[in-house]
């Protein structure tokens, strides 16, 4: 019985690597051709975030700094800079993520985990916006399998979480385990999946 429910785990993992594999080649050669998709993403976050409420005075909303084929958030941190938001970046460190305040002329250390920031952190972001590797309609994120989000998505469970991607990242049907956190929304070039 033991065998069994470890077998079934292991072809779980198998069964989400495999279409890992296959959904970062589709990021890849959409990133290569789609230069007009960042911005476009960017108008529909505004969009959203406005709709939403969630460009008040003082929100804190956190976002990541673009690595390999990410979406590229710079367009949409250009956009939310022209509110009165509070703007934090994931700052990777000792393999957690920490989300770290954001101006413009903010230094950025890139290295081989992500981004390092030494500004001062955020805690409690009313936003998380994250990057995607896939995802489906019933809003389940697939990312690149190390855990980093979901520690920081299950620390702040009162946030609203959006993730980023191209609409060729979408899936029929993601697998989900115990310990993955679905999104609130997530937001295409193309389209805006939500459940708010």
């Amino acid at each position: 019985m033991v065998i069994q429910k470890i077998r079934s785990r292991r072809h779980y993992s198998d069964e989400k690597q495999q279409l890992r594999n296959c959904l970062v080649k589709k990021r890849k050669k959409t990133h290569l051709i789609a230069e007009e998709h960042k911005n476009d993403i960017a108008h529909n976050l505004i969009y959203f975030l406005n709709k939403k409420k969630f460009l008040t005075e003082g929100n804190k909303i956190a976002l990541y700094w673009p690595i390999g084929s990410e979406i590229d958030t710079r367009p949409s941190l250009a956009a939310l800079n022209e509110h009165k938001v509070i703007i934090s970046i994931a700052s990777t460190e000792k393999a957690n993520i920490k989300f770290r305040l954001w101006k413009p002329n903010t230094k950025l250390e890139i290295n081989k985990f992500g981004v390092n920031i030494k500004s001062i952190e955020i805690k409690n972001p009313d936003v998380i916006i994250c990057p995607l590797i896939g995802f489906d309609k019933k809003l389940n994120r697939l990312g690149r399998g190390g855990g980093h989000y979901d520690k920081i998505l299950l620390k702040n469970q009162n946030a609203t979480k959006i993730g980023f991607a191209y609409s060729t990242q979408e899936s029929d049907s993601v697998p989900v385990e115990k310990h993955d956190i679905s999104m609130n929304t997530i937001i295409t070039e193309k389209f805006i999946y939500n459940n708010l």
